[in-house]
Formats: C-alpha cells, sequence, structure tokens
C-alpha cells in the first residue's frame, strides 16, 4: 500500500521544556522549514494563551525576547511539555502540559498582565524592541501594507468600538467574517479584538477588546488612528498606528478619484 501522507488543518509542534529554556524555545526544524522559513522576515510572533497574547522575537529558529515573560507568566518548568497550534502570520496558540501530561489548567487571574509604571514600560518596550525598530513602528507617514486612517467619534469611544471602512472591509476579504485579530500597538503590545461583521448594512467593526487599547493607549475623542493590516491569514493582524497631527492625517489621504479598490498601499475613508 502506497504511503499516504496528511497535511493537517491546524498545524502543531510538540516540544519538552529542558534546562536553559527560560531564554529561548527552539521551534523543530521540519516545521520551521515548512511552514515559517518564506515568513521569516517578519521577526515578531505572537503567542495567545487564555485570552492573553505576548510578543516575541524569532531569531535562528528559536522564540526569544518576550519568551521569558511567557514562561514566567505560564510558571513553567523543566519536564512541561508545549503544544502550539500555527494559524498564519506568525500567530501560535499555546497549550501547557505539565509532568502528568494533563493540560494546566490556570485559574483565570494567574495570567493576567501585571500593572507597569511608564518607565518600567518604557524599559520593557526598548529591550524588546529596540531603538530603531521602535522609531520605524512609530512612524505614521509611509507604509506598504494595506491601511486606513479613522478619526475617534464619541459614540465609537462610548460603544468602544471601530467601524472599518466599507471599501477597505471589501478589498481585503473582511466583510462576512466573524473571527479573532491580534492589533499591535506602536510598543508593541499585542490584544486579542473580535471582528463582527453586521449583515444588515455590511459594517464590519473590531468589537471586543478594543476598549482596552482605547485606554492603554489614551486615545480620546477626535484622536487620529492609522491600522495596518499585516497579516490576513486565518487571524487577521492589525499594527496600530497614532496619527500625531491633523498635517500627518492630511498627508496620508488620497484623492476621493483615486484608484482605492486596487493599490495594496492607498488609504481608505
Amino acid at each position: 500500500m502506497a504511503n499516504v501522507k496528511f497535511t493537517p488543518t491546524t498545524p502543531h509542534f510538540f516540544q519538552p521544556l529542558l534546562p536553559g529554556f527560560q531564554h529561548h524555545l527552539t521551534i523543530p526544524l521540519l516545521f520551521f522549514k515548512h511552514y515559517l522559513k518564506s515568513e521569516i522576515n517578519c521577526e515578531r510572533a505572537v503567542l495567545r494563551s487564555h485570552g492573553r497574547t505576548w510578543s516575541v522575537r524569532i531569531r535562528d529558529r528559536r522564540f526569544e525576547d518576550g519568551w521569558g515573560d511567557f514562561a514566567k507568566d505560564h510558571d513553567l518548568n523543566v519536564g512541561d511539555f508545549l503544544m502550539f497550534g500555527y494559524g498564519g502570520n506568525l500567530v501560535f496558540d499555546a497549550v501547557v502540559f505539565d509532568t502528568s501530561a494533563c493540560q494546566r489548567q490556570y485559574p483565570p487571574s494567574a495570567t493576567k498582565p501585571k500593572c507597569q509604571n511608564k518607565s518600567s514600560t518604557k524599559e520593557s518596550t526598548e529591550r524588546l524592541i529596540g531603538k530603531r525598530d521602535k522609531k520605524r513602528a512609530s512612524s505614521s507617514v509611509s507604509h506598504g501594507s494595506p491601511h486606513f486612517v479613522a478619526a475617534l467619534s464619541p459614540d465609537s469611544l462610548k460603544r468602544f468600538i471601530l467601524n472599518i471602512p466599507r471599501m477597505f472591509a471589501r478589498s481585503n476579504g473582511l466583510v462576512g467574517r466573524c473571527c479573532d485579530t491580534v492589533v499591535i500597538d506602536e510598543q508593541q503590545r499585542s490584544w486579542i479584538v473580535s471582528l463582527q461583521h453586521k449583515e444588515s448594512d455590511d459594517q464590519v467593526y473590531l468589537g471586543c477588546g478594543w476598549r482596552d487599547i482605547c485606554i492603554r493607549n489614551d486615545l480620546d475623542e477626535m484622536d487620529r488612528v492609522l491600522l495596518e493590516l499585516i497579516g490576513d491569514g486565518i487571524t487577521p493582524v492589525f499594527k496600530l498606528h497614532k496619527v500625531a497631527s491633523d498635517s500627518d492625517g492630511k498627508r496620508l489621504q488620497n484623492h476621493p478619484n483615486s484608484n482605492a479598490g486596487c493599490s495594496r498601499s492607498v488609504v481608505y475613508f
């Protein structure tokens, strides 16, 4: 009988934790070659677990910067066993098994983020992304991925939702989808935010989870934000940029008659 190969709908890999795991975790070679090699130009990955996300750096087949926080928040130990499900766009769903080979159960508050003051948050950010990446992340003028600019209205802040322009949603395959997205801000903090679709008027919007982003980024009425779609796979990934001034916002706008539905780098309203 001929050998039959099966391709999993959601690829997974497993890794036991060995001494030294606190500093990094190695991705299996075959998994890396088959699923990640073509995406490795995007250095940062997102690990998801229990409704939280951790931003980590991939370097030489290893989860590194940011991995230590993930390990500490999950109280990992030598002998524990981890399973990672991969849905694309460098987003991994993590499950922890202990030495009994059973999935570890965490209390609801066990992996919640700890409060940080502004100085420690700044130090953590610079350590994770470096000064050069931080400068690049804060730029709000040049973006090669699909993106749109939105002014935050009183209604959107009251309801804690963000409407996505219809043309942008249609052009990027977001209409009709109800799923989780990942939103990464300029400090490389990441949140899981629900993508919803209102069938009555085809309005697509970001819902549950957007509130935390507004609060943690001090967003207020009529602030302008740019959302860049940097991953449009099973789990869409947005990068959030705060537009510093009206002049920046005007510079990002396109003429109403521009070829808005075809270009992959235009701004939609």
